[in-house]
């Protein structure tokens, strides 16, 4: 065969082949065969449940009906005990130390270490089932006093992930239905915005729950053409406390117990431990008495949550998916109602971080078992995987609960592992059997052994004879905590010979004040474009650096475009129309004489005039931040801050040259 005709057959079947391998990789992956998953999270939910024996008066026959039906974990816990950083954990497999997610303002999505990671309702997706959801999963919460989807450290789109959705409830785009009642009505007298309580005249099924569970009711109805994983997120008992007036009348106020507190517990832990007693809403709860009112609201709560669960147990009982469906049942983390002078959630102790962890898988659960090993959210993500037989992703940090689930008697060798803080002031905690061990950032350590001590009131740290433990639980430590944004390198060009820097930004991106190029004596040039949804990103920001002393924010307020420049606490503040839905292109300049600008092309433009007219006065202590929530931007003038949501284009920053000053001109003399 002549050479030509050769290399004409070969690239011809090596196009074939590649043809054949492209039709292979789009084919869909059929679940065909594989059971159901109903996984349930509550919100801020702690021990008060029947089976876990927090609170003699807690009303929860359906979450205790469920631990029964399958196997309850008694020593489960949380990775983080806040929202954003728990649930990540939780549906990234990855502990926050992996992810460098630890805080509730900041944007997951936008983690360099979780970018092209398959979250978990994306990897069953992904393997052919059908994902639904309805309620919070992700980060999300009320929208405050407005309801707002985005703003008030969440709003009710919250950080939610669109592409891991089939089905999406209330819509896309949106975690919470709104509320009948908004947050903030003050019922409890307190003035607190986010932290009321009170009963309200509502159905059931008009709350915000209510209409999750209704939905769910639906969907279990109904036989599903795939395998489903379908995700229920039960807002209650996070605050606002609002639930209908009868799981209040069904606690009478002097009937309420008090957990039990010791007067100086704080007196053996360290000073970092105790940084929620310059502020203290415990002191407040004392002043008004409002103590065992507060602890009835928060069981009226969970009594509601009681309620809807028992509605989804119904629902899925009587629908065809009884036989088929694997059904988890936990909370994103604890609640404090008076220990160690806390309330709320945070810090590294058993009231926040431990969490009700319930498993029933048809034919492998045994009814009734109970493992009291140490397991923690991470473990799930990998579980569910095994449970349904697919590939786990290399990136899970979790150990899978399968050999639990088999045989509640078998033993695990490693600790539950809960962060709190991030970088280089991350602390941790390890809980096994007996022990929790905390090793704080700066080295300061508490030690309980719940053998004896199920309260945590006697801290052992510093007892040598306990050395040996702490060694043991302190090797499964993170070795590191990684950064969840680019390193600067990557972020800032070379200086000009002009002496200008140029730095092409993502949103999600920061550098300290030591990474980011000098902004005193300099003005700034910032290009941005980006798509624009008012309903989401109307009060966003998109970039800002230094601090109130000297610095400055490109955000929106209302929809406008506004530039804010801060000098010495003060704020000049210019700001352009509303914009209109759709792509957007902003030019904003704050030259070194003091002049700024904010131009939209065609749509708008204005000037104004900075307090400077050499450039910024002094080199602020913070550094650049792109799309934070907050930051330069103090929530009390601002508290419909949000990182910004939307797709952007493209985002430049120019530090101009520095300030020249000008030779004074000599003044000619006339001879005479």
């Amino acid at each position: 065969m002549p050479t030509a005709y050769r290399f004409f057959f070969l690239a011809l079947a090596l196009s074939f082949s590649a043809s054949a391998a492209t039709k292979s990789k789009s084919r869909s992956v059929s679940a065909y065969g594989k059971p159901n998953v109903l996984f349930i999270i509550a919100d801020d939910l702690r021990d008060y449940i029947g089976w876990m024996g927090g609170h003699s008066q807690a009303v929860t026959p359906n979450m205790d009906r469920l631990a029964k039906m399958g196997i309850r974990f008694t020593n489960a816990h949380c990775n983080y005990a806040l929202c954003n950083p728990s649930r990540t954990s939780l549906l990234t497999g990855m502990l926050p130390s992996s992810s460098g997610v630890f805080g509730n303002e900041q944007d997951w999505r936008r983690s360099v270490q979780i970018a092209g990671k398959p979250t978990l309702p994306e990897h069953f997706k992904a393997q052919g089932f059908t994902s639904a959801a309805a309620g919070k999963i992700f980060h999300a919460n009320h929208g405050g006093p407005e309801g707002r989807l985005s703003g008030w450290h969440g709003g009710r789109r919250g950080f939610e992930q669109d592409a891991a959705w089939d089905q999406r409830f209330p819509i896309t785009g949106v975690q919470i239905p709104d509320l009948p009642v908004h947050t903030g009505q003050n019922f409890n007298g307190l003035d607190i915005w986010h932290w009321d309580w009170g009963g309200i005249q509502v159905e059931d099924d008009k709350t915000d729950d209510g209409q999750v569970v209704s939905f769910a009711a639906d969907f279990l109805a109904q036989k599903q053409k795939k395998p489903f994983f379908l995700a229920l997120g039960l807002y209650r008992p996070h605050s606002p406390w609002y639930v209908p007036q009868k799981y209040f009348d069904a606690l009478p106020l002097d009937s309420i117990k008090l957990p039990e507190v010791k007067a100086d517990d704080l007196d053996d832990v360290p000073a970092v431990a105790k940084s929620h007693l310059k502020d203290s809403h415990h002191a407040k709860i004392l002043e008004k008495n409002l103590w065992k009112d507060a602890v009835r609201a928060y069981l009226a709560n969970v009594a509601f949550c009681d309620a809807m669960l028992g509605r989804i147990l119904e629902a899925v009982e009587k629908g065809p998916n009884a036989k088929n469906t694997i059904i988890v049942f936990t909370s994103d983390h604890g609640w404090y109602l008076g220990e160690k002078q806390m309330w709320h959630k945070g810090k590294l102790w058993e009231a926040t971080t431990r969490v009700p962890l319930t498993i029933y898988a048809p034919e492998m659960t045994k009814p009734d078992s109970v493992s009291s090993q140490p397991v923690s959210l991470v473990d799930l993500y990998p579980t569910l995987c095994d449970l349904v037989k697919l590939p786990k992703p290399k990136h899970l940090d979790g150990l899978s609960l399968k050999p639990l689930l088999l045989d509640p008697a078998s033993k695990r060798d490693t600790p539950a592992i809960t962060c709190m803080g991030g970088g280089k002031n991350a602390g941790y905690a390890a809980r096994d059997e007996r022990w929790r061990y905390i090793r704080y950032a700066d080295g300061s350590e508490e030690l309980y052994d719940h053998q004896n001590d199920p309260n945590e009131w006697t801290n052992l740290a510093a007892k040598p004879e306990y050395a040996a433990e702490k060694t043991r639980l302190g090797t499964f430590f993170p070795r590191e905590f990684k950064s969840a944004v680019r390193p600067a390198s990557e972020i800032v060009g070379a200086a000009s010979p002009s002496g200008s820097v140029d730095l092409k930004l993502n949103i999600g991106d920061e550098l300290s004040a030591a990474e980011a190029p000098k902004l005193q004596g300099r003005g700034v040039f910032i290009d941005a474009a980006f798509e624009f949804d008012p309903d989401v990103d109307q009060d966003s920001t998109l970039l800002a650096q230094g601090d109130t002393q000297s610095g400055y924010a490109l955000h929106l307020v209302a929809s406008k475009p506004t530039l804010t420049v801060f000098v010495n606490g003060k704020e000049t503040i210019i700001s352009g129309a509303a914009l209109d839905k759709g792509r957007v292109n902003i030019r904003a300049q704050i030259d070194t004489g003091g002049v700024i600008t904010i131009a939209v092309p065609g749509h708008s433009e204005v000037l104004g005039v900075a307090p400077f007219d050499q450039g910024f006065p002094q080199e602020p202590k913070s550094g650049v931040a792109a799309g934070q929530s907050f930051g330069i931007l103090k929530n009390a003038q601002h508290p419909n801050s949000t990182p910004f949501d939307g797709q952007v284009h493209r985002l430049n920053l120019t530090l101009l040259p520095p300030h020249q000053p000008t030779a004074p001109t000599r003044e000619l003399k006339t001879a005479n």
